[in-house]
């Protein structure tokens, strides 16, 4: 299966997903859309600035464009109460449908509709509509769609549920074929949709979710003959598998794969949710209503229909409907809230892709296309077919300099960073397959004729790659196609980046107008409110712009290194990671000789200490009691920003004399002082912009969470009690000390039930061993216990020691000591603190692991190790464990 609208839309310079200007045009009526137009590509430009259209169309109205935007949400019956209705279970319906329809850049609703099959009591909010029984809510469904021709659809999590769901049941009624007529106004039978409109499959299991690289679908093992379902690349290590109807002029979009993009990190769990998304976007949740109480309103519903007694449920089911109506909502909101659609579009807009490239494909696809629209213009031919044959291998990585671990109060520490390194080091060494020589005949010949050459040697399977680049000497001629797309990208960015900082200083401004009116109890006037939200909307539409080129240029050197890509060529990405090893070490070993220390480094960045000789007054002026400990150490800071400043531009100096151009830069960002280093990518600290601070509201943090979804407050507690009397200006103790002081204190405060109470779901059907015993415990007991599918509170409380028929002890089991939270109160049972802390373990042995009580002696096979990096790596994780192994017996020596 090919498409070539890429190609035709790169070679053309059509943007797909931008604003174009057609003319010539011939117009023609169509019984199917409401305008028909045919153009030459000729006379279909792109409008690279809206301004220059200005006095024909507002700026605003092409910014604010009025694209339909439908969002969805389904409710489903298992035939099993308590069950979630499963996919490909027969008897399993959908009985509500809730959608609503916005203009893209807007949350507030045009139409809320409610499709229900069972009788449901009006809302003024929205519209409801009483279809009587499943196919007629599907063939609604169907209809609806017609009636709004929606360019966007959103759902959360509905390529896995609710598109499946819909496409089994519209398949299994035979109306398949009729929602399709409806929904495109064209017939098709349903092979052919299935065929090439349905990315899933009739009757096949999810592969469900987040899927670890390993457990993803193999393409190479698909048939190549229908559409598939769709691997969005999520990171390095995940997809998500997607699954829809795609419907001509429509984008389905799960929002669910979008926000997991968007937060990566770790405290969002792999089943991350809509609750979690909204709470961290500062949005409205979701109505409080459990699945367990939907399945029963609606089966009393159904019951209710023949006894009359309905008054009741009717009532009921409208509660079901707005709880509906706020998941579909939300969706909106939440792109709308984090300006997606735009940034989507931006994406698009740059390498002559659609918007369902944006979603659903990796960046090194818009990369590809971006490079071929470029050859285009330049005359080169490129293949699109992948590599074949590879021979696999590991070539270098990133030069790392060992954190030396543990607080930093004698002296400030600031990071010195290479602003964009491998797109930098793309430009200056000229790094472009056609202007890469792989043979030493090659590079003599080329050498001879007056090329200056930039030569790569790297490691690769127990030999040494070799090979060139041809300098391009800062003459444009000679530029590869890489630097050239690459330069055209930054300097795009840079103007943006200008424009930005000037809105930004507008929107800081007007925000502080408004919070200063709103602080004296003044009315802020709507003219100011409205100039300040059309200001917010313009800085994150340019904010959109700058990112989307930021993306594309930090993703050459991936498509470079990826083996499956057309462009991969091991030699050009081992070029690119031993020049970023070159330079990081030329530029390590320039600031040693200066008498600079280095705390860490990797990859592109050097956190450094100045000399003492810049400290020498104050350090007189302390000594001597004329300062304090704040001003001395808000003195060092001040001199800390003032030596760097002048560091930074001899470092640039060097590396423009060293590398000839001017491509490869520093800059520095903060002075963090004091600070912690706890592992590689791995510390917080204190930081000062510009203004000493050393009480700030947050603590910079690279790679250390003390805020985890599904932890315990107490999880919390330790993790941030540890980080800020670490960094406390008054501090005198180790951080070891501070955290065996932190897990004392947790163990002895008195804490309230409900620091502790945590939630989980009974499924009679899923094997959560400490459920099913805590149920298991309750039902011996007579105790009520929860319906299935029903969520419920527990606490883990102290107790003996189970043992079997013949008198031993039975392995610890959780489930032996969950309690409900209520009853372990009202029996006055004392909580397992211990349990509680060992949740903590992880997090308080990297605080420590530094000790050298932790670290491996002399004689351990980790210190015969030749290799450096595989060593200290070694050395961390014997470290970490050995700080658990110390914690464990602390945490249980506690009275």
């Amino acid at each position: 299966m090919f498409s070539f609208h890429r190609k035709i839309a790169r070679e053309n310079g059509i943007a797909i997903s931008g604003w174009s200007m057609i003319s010539k045009y011939r117009y023609k009526k169509h019984s199917h859309y409401t305008h028909d137009f045919w153009v030459s590509v000729n006379d279909f430009r792109l409008v690279e600035d809206l301004k220059m259209i200005n006095d024909c169309f507002p700026i605003s109205a092409l910014m604010r464009d009025r694209t339909p935007i439908l969002t969805w949400d389904i409710e489903t019956q298992s035939r099993e109460l308590g069950e979630f209705a499963k996919i490909h279970d027969e008897e399993s319906i959908v009985f509500m449908i809730c959608m609503t329809l916005h203009w893209k850049d807007d949350p507030r609703p045009l139409k809320e509709i409610c499709l229900v099959d069972l009788e449901t009591a009006p809302d003024p909010r929205w519209i409801t509509v009483v279809c009587g029984n499943q196919t007629n809510l599907l063939k609604a469904f169907a209809l609806c769609w017609k009636a709004f021709i929606p360019d966007i659809q959103l759902g959360f999590s509905d390529s896995e549920y609710d598109w499946p769901f819909i496409m089994e049941r519209a398949y299994r009624l035979n109306i398949l074929e009729w929602m399709w007529q409806q929904m495109t106004g064209r017939f098709k039978s349903k092979e052919e949709i299935l065929k090439w409109n349905y990315y899933g499959k009739i009757g096949a299991k999810s592969k469900n979710s987040f899927q670890i690289k390993k457990g993803a679908i193999n393409n190479g093992e698909e048939e190549n003959d229908r559409v598939q379902q769709v691997i969005i690349k999520i990171s390095p290590e995940d997809n998500y598998i997607s699954t829809f109807l795609k419907v001509p002029g429509c984008v389905p979009i799960d929002i669910r794969a979008c926000f997991k993009k968007l937060y990566p990190r770790a405290e969002v769990d792999r089943k991350s949710s809509l609750a979690f998304y909204l709470k961290i976007c500062g949005l409205g949740g979701k109505v409080d209503m459990p699945y367990n109480k939907i399945w029963k309103i609606y089966s009393e519903a159904k019951e209710s229909i023949s006894s009359n007694k309905s008054h009741s449920t009717i009532e009921n089911m409208c509660k079901v409907a707005y709880y509906c109506i706020i998941d579909a909502l939300r969706c909106q909101e939440l792109m709308v809230k984090r300006n997606v659609i735009n940034d989507y579009r931006e994406v698009a807009s740059i390498a002559y892709v659609s918007l369902f490239d944006s979603h659903y494909r990796a960046n090194g696809m818009k990369v590809r296309n971006l490079l071929g629209a470029y050859t285009t213009k330049r005359n080169i031919l490129f293949s699109t077919r992948s590599c074949k044959n590879i021979e696999k291998g590991k070539y270098p990585g990133a030069y790392v300099f060992p954190p030396k671990k543990g607080i930093e109060t004698k002296r400030p520490v600031t990071g010195l960073d290479f602003a964009s390194l491998y797109p930098s080091l793309i430009m200056a060494y000229n790094l472009s397959p056609e202007k890469m020589i792989l043979t030493y005949r090659e590079a003599n010949i080329v050498q001879k004729n007056g090329n200056n050459l930039h030569k790569i040697e790297f490691p690769f399977k127990n030999r040494i790659a070799h090979a060139w680049s041809v300098r391009h000497d800062n003459q444009f001629e000679k530029k590869g196609l890489y630097p050239i797309v690459l330069e055209n990208l930054f300097n795009k960015r840079v103007e943006l980046k200008a424009q930005l900082a000037s809105l930004g200083k507008k929107k800081e401004r007007l925000g502080k107008m408004i919070s200063s009116a709103k602080e004296r109890g003044k009315r802020v006037p709507e003219s100011l409110d409205s100039e300040y939200s059309s200001v917010c909307f313009d800085y994150n539409c340019l904010n959109s712009k700058q990112f989307a080129l930021k993306v594309y240029m930090n993703t050459f050197y991936g498509e470079a290194g990826n083996s499956k890509s057309p462009f991969f060529l091991r030699e050009l990405a081992g070029g690119i990671t031993s020049a970023g090893q070159y330079n990081i070490g030329l530029v390590a070993k320039f600031v040693s000789e200066k008498g600079f220390r280095i705390k860490y480094g990797d990859t592109d960045s050097l956190y450094l200490t100045c000399p003492d000789k810049y400290y020498k007054v104050c350090d007189r002026g302390f000594n001597e009691e004329k300062l304090s400990k704040e001003e001395y150490w808000v003195e060092m800071v001040n001199i800390t920003m003032s030596v760097m400043k002048k560091l930074r531009d001899q470092v640039n100096a060097y590396l423009r004399i060293k590398n000839g151009t001017s491509y490869l830069k520093m800059a520095y960002e903060e002075v963090l002082f004091p600070v912690c280093f706890t592992g590689k990518k791995k510390y917080f600290g204190v930081p000062h912009e510009g203004v000493v601070n050393f009480r700030p509201d947050n603590l910079f943090r690279k790679g250390i969470d003390s805020v985890k979804q599904g932890q315990s407050q107490l999880f919390k507690f330790i993790g941030e009690k540890i980080m800020w009397e670490a960094m406390d200006i008054n501090n005198t103790r180790s951080i070891h000390k501070i955290v065996e002081d932190t897990l004392r204190e947790a163990k002895n405060k008195q804490w309230d039930f409900s620091q502790f109470i945590g939630t989980a779901t009974w499924k009679p059907k899923k094997k959560n061993l400490s459920v099913q015993h805590f149920i298991a415990r309750m039902k011996e007991k007579k105790i009520n216990i929860p319906d299935p599918g029903e969520r419920f509170s527990y606490v883990v409380v102290k107790g003996e020691r189970y043992r079997d028929e013949k008198s031993r002890l039975i392995p610890y089991r959780v489930g032996d000591y969950m309690e409900y939270p209520e009853f372990a109160k009202e029996q006055n049972m004392e909580i397992n603190i211990n349990h509680y802390l060992e949740s903590v373990l992880g997090l308080c042995a990297r605080f420590i692991n530094e000790d050298e009580k932790y670290q491996p002696p002399s004689s351990h096979k980790i210190m015969q190790l030749e290799d450096s990096d595989e060593k200290e790596k070694q050395i961390d994780a014997y470290s970490q464990k050995e700080a658990k192994k110390w914690l464990t017996k602390y945490i249980k020596a506690l009275n």
